[in-house]
């Protein structure tokens, strides 16, 4: 087995409460060779800003420095006003407007590219239509899996072409659960055979046409597990990485989300995920609760805590898909 260096800040990605970082939180970046950051609206409001100290951040970073961002479209969109608009998903896939998707989010992700973000927290590939108080509302391109199929292709080739990486959610499958997992576990009732017929094939088929990364949420499936999916052994493990032959990194939901707290401390959750498979573990902006996490997870890593060849795996996938970060 090859030897893996007890570097724990490469198996995160991180956010901060403040508009641009201060030196406490680039230093903290740059001393514990962190893997990424995650923005948020504040972060993107001044967009020549947000520009210029994202080319200053990277410079000092390791290649392969993870810039993510959510701007699915609709209601999900971190960039507002001046930014090329993107209608919601549901918009796009219920009117078959595939031509315009393609013209749209074109444009999004030149500029993307431009400003320096090389991650996109999407496609949303579950399976859902229409019900104002879920938590997927417009967020979904259709409930149906061909249309989910097209959409999801194209979104991935077109961030291809200007040099961004796609990351296909919610894992499992949020379509057919009840809950926001920003605020409480999400719940799905289906059993397992049930998943592998609805939920699972558009991301089966996301991962055939080359989506990065996946992320995996905060679902409870009591059918078939007693715990979080994203901190299930059988569900990122099992199901995602040996069933679906899935050979990038697992990116966690965020780790702060209210969700995760229905089931154990975030401490403990990021534990429990990273020992399930999950390789990348995100944290909201609350950043000073991240540090404490952070040094939780570096005293488990020094104990010998993790066995070897999860960490050979989580390094592996890891590094093979900052490789293509790399201009």
């Amino acid at each position: 087995m090859a030897v893996v260096m007890k570097s724990p800040g490469r198996f995160f990605l991180i956010s901060f409460p403040e508009k641009t970082p201060g030196d406490k939180i680039q230093y903290f970046i740059l001393d514990n060779n962190i893997g990424g950051i995650v923005l948020f609206a504040n972060h993107c409001s001044d967009i020549d800003s947000l520009s210029s100290w994202l080319t200053d951040l990277k410079k000092s970073t390791d290649p392969g420095f993870i810039v993510a961002v959510d701007q699915e479209g609709g209601r999900v969109c971190r960039f507002g006003p001046g930014f090329p608009k993107l209608e919601a998903p549901r918009f796009y896939g219920h009117h078959r407007e595939i031509d315009r998707y393609h013209s749209d989010l074109s444009r999004v992700c030149e500029k993307l590219a431009r400003i320096g973000i090389n991650l996109n927290l999407v496609p949303t590939v579950d399976l859902f239509d229409t019900e104002t108080d879920h938590v997927l509302d417009s967020r979904t391109f259709s409930d149906n899996r061909e249309v989910v199929n097209k959409f999801a292709r194209l979104t991935i080739e077109i961030h291809h072409q200007f040099g961004l990486t796609t990351c296909a959610k919610h894992f499992p499958g949020l379509g057919r659960s009840h809950g926001d997992p920003h605020e409480v576990m999400a719940i799905s009732e289906l059993t397992e055979a049930e998943f592998n017929e609805v939920e699972l094939p558009p991301f089966e088929d996301a991962i055939k046409n080359g989506v990065d990364a996946v992320m995996a949420t905060h679902l409870a499936i009591p059918k078939v597990i007693d715990k979080p999916a994203l901190a299930s052994d059988k569900i990122v493990s099992g199901w995602l990485k040996t069933d679906l032959s899935f050979p990038g990194p697992v990116i966690t939901d965020d780790l702060l989300m209210l969700g995760g707290t229905d089931y154990t401390s975030p401490d403990q959750l990021a534990i429990e995920s990273f020992s399930a498979g999950s390789d990348l573990l995100l944290f909201g902006q609350d950043f000073k609760q991240f540090q404490k996490i952070y040094t939780q997870f570096s005293e488990r890593l020094d104990d010998d805590y993790f066995p070897g060849d999860r960490l050979a795996d989580a390094t592996a996938r890891i590094g093979a898909y900052r490789q293509k970060l790399i201009p």
